[in-house]
């Protein structure tokens, strides 16, 4: 027998359309293929311990759980790519708590601390002209770029993450010489500058020319590695422009200093564990 509990289940919220338009997904990835009246439940009180969990922030974990509970159409977060995880994830907060984001951010003229009101629909609105592929050419050939999914952007963070911890124990570490500590950070270096190259070489769909596509990661990788600096300059030149089309816009405040009457604008820090860490987040941090 149901019990009448059951009509008090939580109940979608919202209903989105994800900025990639799902053109790097299959079914494996979303229900029935469907990118568009996604529906979106707030959290529950398990998914909001699950954001104050370091370990599971830490691996990713917390945020592929969340969003399986919030969005049981999405079955595999993993291989979403990151401007849809962002904005998922503001989707998720505002179908739980609200659009009203409470914001704090200081003054480059006056340091004066200003408080106000993000509105979070309004800051999503923006995803929808986001630019999900690039190309660029050197000689006769077109490199076609993609997104990193967030398994790929996960498991290189953590990566790097290592290399930098690992580099500040060798530093701290007395019982090792002058020379040994040289040694041993000169290789984490060189492990974290082959990683920047596998980071790269990730954001290649294929390399084509007239005739022929490339798509095997070994073959590129090769291909980079062993051709003139101009191709791998040229590859992270056009990664970092597509980059900052994908970052959320910047964010003009008024300042409220009594004598101050500057305008400036700041970045939102989309900071996972303080986004959802308190239900009334007052403290919302901006990088200016």
């Amino acid at each position: 027998m149901s019990s009448f509990l059951q009509n008090y289940q939580r109940q979608a919220k919202i209903f989105i359309d994800l900025p990639s338009k799902g053109i790097f997904y299959n079914d494996t990835v979303l229900q029935d293929n469907k990118h568009d009246q996604i529906p979106v439940f707030g959290m529950n009180a398990v998914d909001e311990i699950m954001f104050k969990t370091p370990d599971a922030l830490f691996t990713g974990e917390a945020t592929v759980q969340v969003i399986k509970s919030c969005i049981p159409s999405i079955l595999d977060p993993w291989q979403l790519v990151g401007f849809d995880i962002d904005y998922i994830l503001i989707a998720i907060r505002i179908a739980t708590y609200n659009d009203e984001l409470a914001i704090s951010s200081t003054c480059k003229e006056c340091t004066t601390q200003n408080e106000s009101v993000l509105s979070l629909t309004r800051l999503i609105s923006n995803f929808q002209n986001y630019q999900v592929e690039n190309s660029f050419n050197i000689k006769d050939l077109t490199f076609n770029l993609k997104p990193l999914t967030y398994k790929q952007m996960t498991d290189f963070a953590v990566e790097n993450y290592q290399y930098e911890r690992t580099i500040l124990q060798i530093a701290s570490d007395t019982n090792l010489s002058d020379e040994e500590k040289n040694k041993q950070t000169t290789d984490q270096y060189n492990k974290s500058n082959d990683l920047n190259l596998r980071v790269a070489i990730s954001y290649i769909k294929n390399i084509a020319n007239s005739t022929d596509s490339e798509t095997n990661l070994e073959s590129i990788t090769n291909f980079i590695v062993n051709n003139d600096a101009e191709f791998y300059n040229e590859l992270k030149s056009n990664i970092q422009k597509l980059s900052m089309q994908w970052e959320l816009p910047n964010i003009d405040i008024d300042c409220g200093g009594e004598e101050c009457t500057n305008t400036y604008s700041t970045k939102v820090d989309l900071d996972y564990s303080n986004f959802f860490g308190l239900k009334f987040l007052h403290s919302r941090n901006l990088i200016s």
